[in-house]
């Protein structure tokens, strides 16, 4: 049976990259030629912004609770966070605790280069400077 309420979820996120990237992002793109570090900034910032949305469908909707265990991030310190991939969505877990800890606008996902293309979310994943990887094993 289908699930509405994935369906919504769905919808919601994708025409939100569409016109997030859009709308949000791409009236930002020529601070990028004149002062690169302001333009991540705001990039950060707003990318951030929009990714409470998923993080407050998934706890709303779906009733996701997130419980966090090891090593507690530290303020100021670089961490690097390799997932074992539980899920094919086990990144977008990930914002529910990086909300709690204010660390949205820092989060870069590393991601096969395929996805950099999708309309919507690759326009909004390579706005957000997240990392493609073209990978042949």
């Amino acid at each position: 049976m289908v699930s509405w309420k994935g369906i919504y979820f769905i919808l919601t996120l994708f025409w939100g990259s569409f016109f997030g990237s859009i709308f949000m992002l791409g009236p930002f793109l020529p601070l990028m030629f004149v002062n690169p570090s302001w333009y991540r900034w705001i990039n950060n910032r707003l990318v951030a912004t929009w990714l409470t949305l998923p993080v407050a469908l998934l706890e709303t909707m779906f009733g996701v609770k997130v419980i966090i265990t090891g090593d507690a991030f530290v303020p100021g310190e670089r961490s690097v966070i390799i997932m074992n991939h539980r899920t094919r969505m086990d990144w977008m877990f990930l914002w529910n605790c990086l909300m709690r800890y204010s660390y949205l606008r820092l989060e870069k996902i590393c991601l096969k280069a395929s996805l950099k293309g999708v309309p919507g979310f690759g326009w909004a994943m390579q706005a957000a400077a997240y990392i493609f990887i073209h990978r042949k094993w």
